[in-house]
C-alpha cells in the first residue's frame, strides 16, 4: 500500500534529527546489555518450537511506508494459541525486544504512536500528524491520556506540539517503571 499526501511537514519527519541520533544511541546500547538475554530466549524458543524465533508483521511506517516489525514468536506453530514460552514473553514484554532492530533500521522510534497494520490504515482516517512520526517502541499511552492501547489523534497532535528530548525521556522512564513494576494481575 502506498499513500500519496499533500502536506508542509518536512519528508523526513517534523522532529529534529537529534531525535533520530537518541533513538538509534539508546537502542543500540539497550540491545548489547539484552544480547546475553535475547540470545537466551532465542535459544528456548528454538528449542520449544519448530517455527521461527522471529515473527515478521507487516506495519506502515512513517508516510506510510510499509516495514516488517520484529518480535519474538509468543504463539505455538502447531496449533492455536499462546503457547507457555509466548505467554511469559509477552507478560513481561519480552517479546518486543526484537523491535529495537527496527529503531536502530530507522524504521521506528523510540516513543511515537502505535505501529499501523496496513488493513488497519485503510480503514482508519490517519492524520498527517500521524504519518508523519515514526511508530514507536513505546505507545503514546504512556502520556497517562486515553486507554491504554490506543492513540487518540490528540494525544498525537500534543505530543508533536510539545515534543522535546525530555519529554521522550520522560515517557521512557514512565515505561520501564511500569515494566518494572510487572505484569498487572
Amino acid at each position: 500500500m502506498s499513500l500519496t499526501i499533500r502536506h508542509d511537514l518536512d519528508p523526513h519527519g517534523p522532529l529534529p534529527p537529534a531525535k533520530a541520533v537518541l533513538d538509534r544511541l539508546v537502542a543500540a546500547v539497550v540491545l548489547l546489555l539484552a544480547a546475553p538475554w535475547m540470545t537466551l530466549l532465542t535459544v528456548l524458543l528454538w528449542s520449544h518450537g519448530d517455527g521461527p524465533v522471529l515473527q515478521r508483521e507487516r506495519r506502515l511506517g512513517q508516510w506510510g511506508r510499509p516495514f516488517d516489525l520484529l518480535r519474538f514468536r509468543t504463539v505455538d506453530p502447531a496449533g492455536p494459541g499462546t503457547d507457555r514460552v509466548g505467554a511469559l514473553l509477552r507478560r513481561i514484554c519480552l517479546d518486543e525486544l526484537p523491535q529495537l532492530i527496527n529503531v536502530l533500521r530507522g524504521e521506528m522510534s523510540l516513543v511515537g504512536p502505535r505501529a499501523t497494520s496496513p488493513a488497519d490504515g485503510r480503514r482508519a482516517t490517519m492524520t498527517v500528524t500521524r504519518l508523519a512520526l515514526k511508530p514507536g517502541l513505546i505507545g503514546l499511552d504512556e502520556l497517562g491520556e486515553g486507554r491504554a492501547g490506543e492513540d487518540a489523534p490528540a494525544v498525537v497532535d500534543r505530543y508533536l506540539r510539545e515534543w522535546s528530548l525530555r519529554l521522550d525521556v520522560v515517557i521512557l522512564w514512565h515505561a520501564v517503571r511500569r515494566a518494572a513494576r510487572g505484569p498487572a494481575v
